[in-house]
């Protein structure tokens, strides 16, 4: 008898990543657009090993002990500063934003409910709502978020949370604009439906000035999701949740029962790093360099991309999306790229109902210059072949 039998039905709906099994292909000199994650060259190596001896000599033995699960108090302190209207007893650290999607399944989904999300939208999120046994409501979008009429139909199916990126989403790249941040507030007020906001994206803004989040325009219906992971380095495995107070005492138990807490000697270092000098300039560096990975790739876009592949400039974030005329597959295209040696992301996996054959993403933070621009000449022919042949 194999000991997998004994799985509960819930085990048996986890599912690996997609993302992962296009990475496990790639080869040391494959030119990869595929893994969402921030350029290592921006870690500040320099300024986190001044700040661990700061750290140590400051908290000593505290920094390895147990602590308590809503966080380190300095800590949440100057995320609610940066969370208006929010104070401290609103913030719980846990960890990195991931989790917040789970802890929120946990606490509100039932087998059955319906979800409403971005189509497409962050794919391990659908996966992790999927162990919930849950229906999800696709709600399609343009070049400022989820179509008004679309996301009301999916309100009056009775659903039982919205799960919503608005800045630079993973992995359209998109910004809701504030037009449609009022009315995804406005018609969840008026259904009477929470938002789960995620968030690892706001502060990498390039162009354009900062849009209120959706916590700040309604703090008693949305539950906020932020993480250290794009901003500093996702090794910290730092995130928080800023929720309304009727249900942070649930979050809390949730979180204990889950991991006990984030880890005390993380949450300490890096606090003494984002109160540091050092901080505002990391943000400026790390700001700039996506900004000219972006223009980069957008620009080998415009010089080698067939004109019947569609795509936008993002303002901020990691990802730039490519839809390819109707007919075309790009998981079946991806076999020819990774014979040509480069590798992306087919966008089916992030549609949660089958949708978006025709369209991939691919990421600017980790490739340099000089694979961005060869990469996308080698996608350009190859994607130019495929029109071709579908043609004739």
């Amino acid at each position: 008898m194999s000991i997998s039998q004994h799985l509960s039905q819930r085990a048996r709906k986890f599912e690996p990543a997609a993302i992962r099994k296009v990475i496990a292909r790639i080869q040391p000199d494959f030119i990869s657009f595929t893994a969402g994650r921030p350029a290592s060259v921006l870690f500040p190596l320099e300024a986190i090993y001044e700040q661990t001896g700061n750290m140590l000599e400051k908290y000593g033995p505290a920094a390895m002990q147990y602590s308590s699960t809503l966080g380190f108090q300095p800590l949440r302190e100057w995320i609610a500063q940066r969370t208006p209207p929010a104070t401290a007893k609103n913030v719980l650290l846990i960890n990195g934003s991931q989790q917040a999607i789970d802890l929120v399944g946990r606490l509100f989904l039932e087998p059955g409910d319906k979800v409403i999300v971005s189509a497409p939208t962050y794919t391990t999120a659908l996966s992790t709502f999927r162990v919930y046994d849950v229906e999800f409501l696709g709600v399609a979008g343009d070049e400022n978020g989820m179509l008004p009429d679309q996301l009301e139909a999916a309100l009056q199916q009775s659903p039982k949370l919205i799960y919503a990126i608005p800045n630079f989403m993973n992995p359209s790249g998109v910004s809701m604009s504030l037009e449609r941040r009022q009315t995804l507030i406005k018609l969840a007020e008026q259904y009477d439906v929470p938002i789960l906001e995620d968030d690892p994206y706001g502060e990498l803004r390039f162009d354009g000035e900062p849009l209120p989040n959706l916590f700040e325009m309604a703090p008693d219906r949305v539950l906020y999701a932020g993480t250290f992971s794009k901003i500093v380095a996702p090794g910290f495995r730092i995130g928080w949740m800023v929720v309304p107070d009727e249900i942070f005492e649930s979050l809390m138990i949730a979180k204990q029962s889950t991991d006990l807490q984030a880890s005390t000697y993380a949450q300490m270092l890096l606090y003494e790093f984002v109160t540091s000098r050092s901080m505002n300039d990391h943000f400026d560096r790390i700001r700039s360099y996506y900004r000219q990975q972006r223009d980069w790739m957008i620009g080998a876009m415009q010089r080698y991309l067939p004109m019947a592949v569609k795509f936008h400039t993002p303002a901020g974030g990691m990802f730039c999306w490519c839809e390819l005329p109707e007919g075309l597959d790009a998981e079946e295209i991806l076999e020819d790229a990774l014979a040509a040696k480069v590798a992306y992301i087919p966008g089916g996996s992030f549609f949660p109902n089958g949708e978006g054959k025709n369209t991939l993403r691919l990421s600017f933070s980790e490739a340099s210059q000089a694979e961005i621009e060869e990469g996308i000449k080698r996608l350009g022919e190859i994607f130019a072949n495929a029109i071709e042949a579908m043609a004739q």
